[in-house]
């Protein structure tokens, strides 16, 4: 596997919660059991955005012939996914969010597993 091929994975996963955030943030909330005010539909649409912007940033950057492109690209996305992973560990523990938190640990726990992976153990995969 090299590392074109997790960009394009996560292109497909950023491109769906990125939708869905920006689109449908209520019922999106709702599959988790967490509650949504109005403040909370803005910033999931904010989230979308950006979401919607790293998955174009993810497709070009996997399509790019500079390792150097794709390196930088993998090293925000480590930060992003670890910052992530951490965000919802928290908020699984602390709020009365039900199991379908867990698969967000899962998956961030993949990606920046993934992403250190190709940093740190095989950096001629990129």
């Amino acid at each position: 596997m090299k590392l074109r091929h997790l960009l394009s994975v996560n292109v497909y996963l950023a491109g769906f919660f990125g939708l869905t955030c920006a689109l449908v943030p209520r019922q999106l909330c709702q599959a988790y059991a967490l509650p949504l005010d109005g403040a909370g539909v803005w910033v999931s649409r904010l989230l979308g955005g950006s979401l919607l912007g790293l998955s174009t940033l993810m497709w070009f950057g996997s399509r790019s012939a500079s390792a150097e492109t794709r390196r930088a690209i993998a090293v925000a996305l480590l930060i992003q996914d670890a910052v992530g992973l951490l965000a919802s560990l928290s908020v699984q523990f602390t709020t009365a969010m039900n199991a379908v938190g867990w698969s967000n640990i899962v998956l961030y726990g993949l990606l920046a597993g993934g992403y250190g992976y190709f940093l740190m153990l095989r950096p001629d995969r990129i």
